[in-house]
């Protein structure tokens, strides 16, 4: 997809000031249209002793992490090897609950199988007098490592072997367990006859070009944990972790390369990998306001690769200290956040853009729409606008503009057949869009919506001083039906336009 519209050079400086606000230490690289347009080092390998962060700098990530667990699971799906709907009875037959559990209920943190660290280890630390009487920065330490400590498959077993179900599988949505992974481990293990990394090295890096990603946890950059949303916690050099990886920014640009090129899955198993949940969840990833953001962290390093396939757009973030965080009116923002606001800001066009009722699958990124400064006296937030809607369900219809899988803007329809009363009661442009078309596609596949619901004459009022959306609706047919002091009320009849 031709970025044409986008101003790179403008991204790239944007996200420049970002990092430096948030003082991170790591990568961001940014791919459009199968051209680098940003690509950047920031911070320090390692903070305390002030050494600077390099193009050449190594980092840690997981084996276990969704996407590269995932990735293993579609490639078997691909090759005939397993199905999503098989009971865990035909791999792991020993464990006591196997034939209630699938692989899919695994892949999307629905099994009820108990969490074996934070159900387990982490209550016996908890009980702990000795644990509880360390430091708040000691105890952090301890339990981090303690969770990406080598165990194995039989010590997990023991763990959760006996133990019940937390919930009827499927009954739950992303009720996320660290058990879930360690099965799916030895899921492609059993099936494979190989060790997870040498599966992932044999069928994911190596086709991939990613020479210098090998298992080991010898990086030169040191990392930081963070605790209390503020404090960085310099985390203790290990020696081994079975499932942990070394590898370098400009491996991961080729892995950013084969999820935006679609390569190493079938179309077919791309299409499954990515199928979202009403949480937004997918085997592969998650769905971050629109793009799928698949990680990979381990020990206090970060990996988010963020993917949008139809629009030829990839971009990454890969550090060696977790995201700080800042509470600002009642938000809480961190540097990917800002970081994706600033790419969504400058990349989001009219390209595959659909008009779709509000439902589970859009309503959180619904509710986050901003209206934009200059029309909050004029328009309702988007969560008051819902609220507006929703009271009155038997005649107002919400819809909501979706860019890809992104929401862009809010449109709520009245429509009261009985008394033949069809109106555009709001419409709203998130405010990082404005100015783009989307307010002109939106109102016009309102407008369909509406004749199609048998509506002959089409209403809509504005305030005298929104100057802008006045010149939308003109543009669009309304003519004036009464002027106000403070508003107006437009008009389409269509059974005379004139």
């Amino acid at each position: 997809m031709n970025h044409k519209e986008v101003d790179f050079e403008r991204l790239s400086q944007r996200i420049d000031v970002v990092a430096e606000k948030w003082d991170i230490s790591g990568a961001v690289v940014i791919l459009a249209d199968d051209r680098i347009v940003h690509k950047k080092v920031y911070g320090y390998a390692d903070r305390e002793k002030g050494i600077r962060t390099s193009p050449d700098s190594t980092y840690l990530m997981s084996a276990r992490s969704t996407l590269l667990l995932g990735l293993c699971i579609m490639q078997l799906i691909d090759r005939g090897k397993v199905a999503l709907r098989d009971t865990l009875d035909r791999y792991i037959p020993e464990y006591r609950h196997a034939s209630k559990i699938t692989i899919k209920h695994l892949l999307y943190q629905t099994s009820g199988i108990r969490d074996y660290f934070h159900g387990g280890k982490m209550i016996e630390l908890s009980r702990s007098e000795q644990h509880q009487a360390l430091t708040d920065e000691d105890r952090f330490r301890i339990e981090t490592y303690a969770y990406e400590a080598p165990i194995t498959f039989d010590d997990v077993l023991a763990t959760i072997g006996d133990a019940p179900l937390e919930f009827e599988p499927g009954s739950r949505t992303d009720d996320w367990s660290a058990s879930n992974d360690v099965l799916l481990q030895e899921i492609v293990e059993r099936v494979s006859g190989m060790k997870l990394v040498d599966y992932q090295r044999k069928n994911i890096f190596e086709p991939l070009g990613m020479v210098d990603t090998v298992q080991g946890c010898d990086a030169d950059t040191v990392s930081y944990g963070c605790i209390k949303e503020t404090v960085l916690v310099r985390l203790p050099v290990v020696q081994r972790i079975d499932h942990s990886i070394r590898t370098t920014v400009d491996d991961l640009v080729r892995l950013m390369r084969g999820m935006v090129d679609r390569r190493l899955l079938s179309r077919r198993a791309w299409k499954t990998a990515l199928a979202y949940d009403r949480e937004g969840q997918a085997i592969l990833a998650e769905n971050v306001n629109g793009i799928a953001c698949g990680e990979g962290g381990l020990l206090g390093y970060e990996f988010n690769l963020y993917f949008d396939q139809d629009a030829g757009l990839g971009y990454i973030h890969m550090g060696n200290e977790s995201q700080t965080m800042r509470r600002t009116d009642g938000e809480w923002y961190w540097f990917r956040k800002d970081m994706r606001r600033v790419i969504e800001e400058e990349t989001t066009y009219p390209r595959f853009t659909s008009l779709r009722a509000y439902s589970e699958q859009n309503y959180w990124d619904a509710m986050s729409l901003e209206v934009d400064e200059s029309q909050r006296s004029f328009v309702l937030d988007a969560k008051t606008s819902l609220c507006y809607a929703l009271a009155k369900r038997r005649v107002r219809r919400p819809y909501v503009l979706m860019e890809g899988k992104r929401a862009v803007g809010l449109l709520v329809l009245a429509i009261d057949r009985r008394r033949a009363y069809y109106n555009v009661d709001i419409l709203l442009v998130d405010r990082k869009y404005q100015k783009r078309g989307f307010g002109k596609i939106m109102l016009g596949r309102g407008l369909e919506i509406l004749k199609q619901k048998g509506a002959r004459r089409i209403e809509i009022g504005v305030s005298r001083y929104n100057v802008a959306a006045q010149r939308l609706y003109f543009s669009m047919g309304f003519r004036r039906a009464a002027v106000y002091d403070e508003g107006m009320a437009l008009r389409i009849d269509l059974d005379n336009p004139g």
